[in-house]
């Protein structure tokens, strides 16, 4: 139809349309030049990284230590090594993020072409929830590779240090030699099963079978329990009351957060003393991670503790399942993070009565058939 303005209305649709394939195809196509980009950083890291640990390892066997020393030489690889993981977290971010937007651009003009509407503010928020769920993903990645560098790796790398050293004690013509060789093996022996050790937190952090099984309460006092057993530091678990079964999301997050809370703690604040605390208080899951540690100044929080699995990865974590994150800390006196999560009332309410059922018929009852019987009390008002 001609309009006396000008334009119709249809040309300026197909204009419209026009435009946001357009759009699409070139966000498209800087996504991929990102990606590109990001596994040409990652090749420059990684050749670091092998010049630097040659170094360091090469270093230690001259001073005659036994386990890997930073050397000298090492420190402006260690440096550029640093800045080139920085530049490839934050490729990986922007190249996720292109692409997001380039399907949710094609997907606003598919609708638009086919039905003449675009994508509404729901669309757009679940697009948000996507990519949030992404970083989330990207953000426990992140963590674990720095608990893999510090932990198994720096265990191998100390068992190769010790074993170039044992070699170097059997070659040499000196009597004791074979004594001090087998004083290394024991002590290669004993770095092998701390990494061993190490990678089988790592599984139980990857994949936490038990939440589905136990339930969150059970599972945190198994995971404190585990990492005590590894780690000097005092963590006393303080459940409160029961609990309404949580949903699997609830829990996982729950689970990861109270996670990254007790390793900061160590490691940052360097805490010896953390208290957990978990509980339900007028329909909102409570659950207080509090520490003795040298706590920090919110303003002077640094772009590396901000980012991966850190402050600003437990708040989204927390934003994902309706909750909220609040962290109290002074310097030099510890920090409190509490995170609350609004329950429903009806899955309170079904929980009370399977717990109001006798003793042994709840013992009876296998955890995942717990959850249907739950699901049933709730249907049927107890």
């Amino acid at each position: 139809m001609s309009s006396v303005f000008g334009q119709s209305l249809d040309e300026i649709a197909r204009a419209a349309a026009k435009a946001m394939h357009t759009l699409q195809s070139r966000l498209a196509r800087l996504a991929s030049e990102t990606g590109r980009y990001q596994s040409q950083v990652d090749a420059e890291r990684s050749s670091v990284q092998r010049e630097r640990e040659e170094l360091d390892i090469e270093y230690s066997l001259t001073v005659g230590s036994s386990h890997v020393v930073e050397a000298p030489d090492s420190a402006d690889l260690r440096q550029r090594e640093l800045v080139l993981t920085e530049e490839a977290l934050r490729a990986v971010a922007l190249q996720r993020q292109l692409a997001d937007f380039a399907t949710f651009v094609g997907n606003s003009a598919r609708q638009f072409v086919e039905q003449g509407e675009l994508l509404d503010a729901d669309a757009a928020t679940q697009a948000a929830i996507r990519s949030a769920a992404f970083a989330a993903q990207e953000q426990e990645r992140q963590r674990l590779a720095r608990e893999i560098h510090d932990g198994p790796a720096q265990a191998l790398a100390n068992a190769i240090v010790a074993l170039e050293f044992v070699e170097r004690a059997i070659r040499a013509p000196d009597p004791d030699g074979a004594a001090r060789a087998l004083d290394e093996v024991e002590r290669i022996k004993s770095s092998l099963r701390d990494g061993l050790t190490e990678i089988r937190r790592f599984i139980f952090d990857l994949r936490p079978t038990m939440l589905q099984d136990r339930g969150l309460p059970q599972t945190v006092e198994h995971y404190i329990a585990t990492y005590q057993s590894v780690f000097p530091m005092t963590i006393e678990f303080r459940p409160v009351g029961r609990l309404p079964r949580l949903t699997p999301e609830q829990e996982l997050t729950a689970f990861r957060i109270i996670q990254e809370a007790i390793q900061n703690a160590r490691k940052h604040a360097r805490a010896t003393r953390v208290v957990v605390t978990i509980r339900c208080v007028d329909q909102l899951l409570d659950i207080v991670v509090s520490d003795n540690g040298r706590g920090f100044s919110p303003e002077r929080v640094t772009t590396h503790m901000m980012s991966g699995a850190g402050l600003r990865g437990m708040r989204e974590r927390a934003a994902l399942i309706g909750g909220t994150l609040q962290i109290d800390t002074v310097l030099g006196e510890g920090t409190t993070i509490e995170l609350r999560v609004p329950l429903s009332l009806e899955s309170a309410t079904a929980s009370d009565a399977m717990e109001e059922q006798p003793p042994a018929l709840r013992e009876a009852i296998a955890p995942r058939e717990r959850d249907h019987v739950v699901n049933v009390l709730r249907q049927y008002g107890r």
